[in-house]
């Protein structure tokens, strides 16, 4: 909007230009399968090998390569992948209501199957301190003028600036601003005019109420009185309370008698109380307490878990405590959003020790039966979770290759136009001219190259000692993807790389083999004499020979994905000339960063992309529908898979030429 001008001068109007485009991560991975341990059908964050045994495990589950193919991602330089474990099993579990009756929790246990496992809920009310109560100070007033309110000695310093306080009870509140000796000054006068021996005091909670003042005859624990902690103010009463929001110490002393101190405790809540209560200090003190929890989790034994907060910001919040727990048997599940109930109604409500049901357990022979098609649909509805995750690049389920899985994967690629599916070959093949992965091939067929096949697998350490084991390569491709995305961009063709954590493979070939595969785009690592295997294929399993190459596909990944987000702030802006060039300003700057990078081919800027945006594209008819068409060449680089050196025999001559 223009400035606005009225008097003679300079005025400053400024201007935003069009945001900057951002490129999105390419080498975050999933990985599907089998686990030993962890949360069924749920994506789980891994950032490192450490955490992925601890959350699914330290051993293999055998018959099945989810450990391994995740072990080979971080050996190969990935750093984060999204684990789904795949299953047949369900959980034993239960839910569990809020004060009010509504639910508020599904108890889970942590393994699929029939755990014999109860779950109890206890109410704990504890004593922020001894005696912990609300703060009513109180004073007489010897004298009022205009804003200062003078009380009696030894009475003031007991109040604080931004308290506000009342005189005879009679509504009018004023916040104290200043403390000097005994004379409280207030935000503006009373209206009435009080006479000396009056009362003064705090003035009485309103709805909208968020400060309150605790005091207790010993000093408060630091962890008894933090942020997140739930309190009540009148227990057994009116049950008015609210979450800790933060917490001020405050000393005082009596300026005439040094040595008569308190220590008050100055307590912002989260939201406003709701209700009003009396603070006057002739009525009966009500004792200041925290509502807590005590989950107790029986399997022969109870295992307690006390003084739990029903809030997140409490450090002893109740599910991540008991979701935390090493040895832990449940995980606890907080539905969401959390029912409309007011604290401290929307607490978990105590209830008795409840058998948690309905599990089943885990078939692993099922899973691994290749004709079973409730495995397929388990590893399929496994792969579905992913949808939701935005942020996955890379996708592979080493623990199920038959073909209604590895179609559904690629199909999952194709829909979601982001993400590019790791195959990996079988491995029971029928004779040395590998005619089973080639016809495995001929069902991965994807249009637009948004998947590629890997052959063959590879010969890895098995856990503990023995002779190295087979193992199928989708998860060392996926590291090793991610390593040349971070050490080279996502225009490197990956390959051409060694396998880090492989000592073999499962069979090696001759460079006819190798070709004949290659140009059936199976992608091969090979093997030679005894050196380390090395990925020596990058090619998709496209019908559309523009989308041959790996890199391709994936740099077109990351360039429609980082402009996608990187131009929402657009939606909803003036569909005018202004607006076509910021965008094409913004475009262009991110598509001159990947030129320079090296992703896209030409000795200029223009040689390598355009960015059109012209009302040739847009006709006032589309601008009406609220329309707004952008039109982007690229040229990209294609690796160079081969590389051709023509030499031939120079028979030599000699030139000569006068000086």
């Amino acid at each position: 909007m223009a400035v606005q001008v009225s008097y003679p001068g300079v005025y400053i109007d400024e201007f935003t230009p069009g945001a900057p485009i951002q490129g999105v991560a390419t080498n975050i991975a999933a990985l599907v399968g089998v686990a030993l341990r962890g949360p069924l059908d749920r994506p789980t964050r891994v950032t490192s090998w450490e955490q992925f045994q601890r959350v699914f495990g330290d051993e293999p589950v055998p018959g099945f390569y989810l450990w391994y193919a995740a072990r080979g991602f971080f050996e190969n330089g990935g750093t984060v992948c999204y684990v789904v474990r795949a299953s047949d099993g369900d959980y034993d579990e239960a839910s569990f209501d809020n004060r009010a009756g509504s639910p508020a929790i599904i108890v889970r246990a942590r393994q699929p199957g029939v755990s014999g496992i109860s779950v109890g809920v206890t109410e704990q009310h504890r004593l922020i301190a001894a005696n912990t109560s609300l703060y009513r100070p109180a004073g007489v007033l010897q004298l009022q003028t205009g804003r200062d309110i003078e009380l009696q000695p030894s009475q003031a310093w007991r109040f604080r600036a931004g308290d506000e306080i009342t005189i005879a009870a009679l509504g009018e509140r004023r916040r104290v601003v200043r403390i000097s000796g005994n004379v409280l000054r207030v935000s503006e006068a009373f209206v009435n005019a009080y006479a000396a021996g009056a009362a003064v005091r705090l003035a009485d909670t309103q709805n909208s109420t968020r400060i309150v003042r605790l005091v207790s005859t010993v000093p408060v624990a630091p962890d008894a009185l933090v942020t997140g902690t739930l309190l009540n103010f009148d227990p057994g009463g009116a049950n008015v309370g609210g979450v800790v929001d933060s917490v001020q110490t405050e000393f005082m002393s009596d300026p005439l008698v040094p040595a008569t101190t308190e220590t008050s405790y100055r307590v912002t809540l989260r939201s406003p109380l709701g209700t009003g209560f009396s603070l006057d200090p002739g009525g009966t003190a009500t004792p200041t307490q925290s509502e807590e929890l005590r989950i107790t989790v029986q399997l022969g034994g109870p295992t307690h878990y006390d003084n739990l907060a029903i809030d997140p910001a409490h450090p002893r919040y109740f599910v991540r405590i008991v979701n935390e727990a090493p040895a832990g048997l449940v995980e606890i599940q907080r539905l969401e959003p959390p029912p409309p109930t007011p604290l401290p109604e929307n607490t978990l409500a105590g209830a008795a020790l409840l058998a948690l049901a309905g599990g089943a357990a885990e078939n692993l022979a099922v899973l691994a039966d290749v004709t079973s098609a409730v495995a397929d649909a388990e590893f399929i509805n496994a792969l579905d979770t992913l949808r939701a995750i935005d942020e996955v690049t890379l996708i592979a389920i080493p623990d199920r290759r038959t073909a209604p899985v590895q179609q559904a994967l690629v199909d999952h690629c194709q829909q979601l136009m982001d993400r590019f599916a790791i195959v990996d070959s079988n491995y029971d093949f029928s004779d040395d001219q590998h005619t089973d992965v080639e016809q495995q091939r001929t069902q991965l067929a994807s249009e637009r190259g948004y998947a590629a096949l890997y052959y063959p697998w590879l010969r890895v350490s098995p856990k503990g000692s023995g002779e190295p084991m087979l193992a199928p390569p989708s998860g060392h491709v996926c590291g090793i993807i991610a390593r040349s995305d971070a050490s080279k961009g996502v225009h490197k063709a990956p390959a051409n790389e060694i396998v880090n954590g492989a000592v073999g493979v499962e069979r090696r070939m001759n460079k006819t083999d190798h070709g004949l595969l290659n140009l059936e785009s199976i992608n091969v690592i090979e093997q030679s004499g005894i050196g380390r295997p090395v990925l020596m294929g990058a090619r998709t399993t496209a019908t559309d020979l523009n989308w041959l190459h790996v890199s391709t596909r994936r740099l077109f990944n990351y360039l429609e994905e980082s402009i996608q987000e990187g131009i929402r702030w657009a939606i909803f802006e003036p569909n005018n000339l202004q607006l076509w060039q910021k965008l094409r300003r913004s475009i262009t700057d991110f598509l001159t960063r990947a030129w320079r990078d090296g992703a896209l081919f030409g000795k200029t800027a223009e040689e390598a992309f355009y960015v059109r945006i012209d009302e040739e594209l847009n006709p006032f008819s589309e601008q009406q529908l609220g329309r707004l068409y952008i039109e982007i060449g690229l040229r990209p680089t294609y690796p160079a898979e081969f590389i051709i050196v023509r030499i031939g025999i120079w028979p030599g001559g000699a030139e000569v030429s006068e000086g």
